[in-house]
């Protein structure tokens, strides 16, 4: 978690201020399942590692740093583009981790005639969108590399990271997690289209009560997932989602003749 420059604030009423962001409402727009460290589904963390790659790619960073890149982001949000602390003193957010704090650092040190390696930030920060919380990060890993005299991410998080406990508890990770990277992307491993997204609810209709001048139109109910076809209950049906939704529902009991009367 990057925690820099923080100054405790408080309000009149003598009470610390809450600078995370770990409360604040997910949206239709979220890419994110919650606010959590790594809670986003595969396709959104593929997404979000080939946008780390793609900008330090036209950055002309090399492979290891990239791979240093991946690796901090894993450390610090899981890949999930929503993720935020739940530390009340840190406003720290987003892929990198970014606070409120860095960010104004990085817009007001790290662009125009002060640019790190050629790399100027990509607009005004916006902690929750991949393209903004990438661009800053990536800044502020070069500069934190440019103090650290190193190519080693552990020495390099050193200067990320100013709480000392969290940096010994990650170094190793860190170093090994890079050097995992660094294969994947010389086996081009994010050269394919990666993980689907996940299956979307689906939404049942039903028709107006009879009488209803506008009985022709379909108004929605509630959405209702379908459970996913199991292949080894029915080799030989079609993957269809009329034959999905036949393998979800199950049989009636059986009722016995001998209650009826039938018998």
């Amino acid at each position: 978690m990057l925690i820099v420059g923080f100054v405790r604030k408080s309000n009149m009423s003598g009470h610390s201020t809450n600078l995370s962001k770990h409360g604040v409402p997910m949206t239709p727009e979220s890419l994110g399942n919650s606010r959590d460290w790594g809670d986003a589904n595969d396709h959104v963390k593929f997404g979000v590692q080939k946008e780390i790659i793609q900008q330090a790619t036209e950055a002309r960073l090399p492979q290891h740093d990239i791979a240093n890149l991946l690796a901090l982001a894993e450390v610090e949000s899981g890949f999930n583009p929503d993720a935020a602390t739940t530390s009340r003193i840190s406003s720290a957010s987003g892929i990198f981790a970014i606070t409120d704090e860095t960010a104004k650092d990085t817009k007001n040190r790290l662009s125009g005639t002060q640019k790190i390696d050629g790399f100027t930030v990509n607009g005004n920060y916006d902690r929750f969108k991949p393209e903004s919380n990438v661009s800053y990060g990536i800044a502020t890993y070069l500069d934190k590399k440019k103090h650290a005299h190193s190519e080693n991410i552990g020495t390099i998080y050193e200067k990320w990271n100013t709480n000392a406990d969290e940096t010994a508890k990650y170094k190793d990770r860190l170093q090994q997690h890079a050097k995992k990277y660094e294969k994947d992307l010389k086996n081009k491993v994010w050269d394919g289209p990666g993980p689907l997204p996940p299956e979307k609810s689906v939404v049942f209709l039903k028709p107006e009560p009879v009488g209803s001048t506008a009985f022709e139109k379909m108004s929605p109910v509630p959405k209702m997932s379908i459970p996913a076809f199991d292949q080894h209950q029915c080799l030989n049906m079609p993957d269809t989602p009329s034959s999905r939704l036949l393998q979800s529902v199950k049989e009636p009991p059986k009722v016995s003749t001998d209650k009826l009367g039938l018998k």
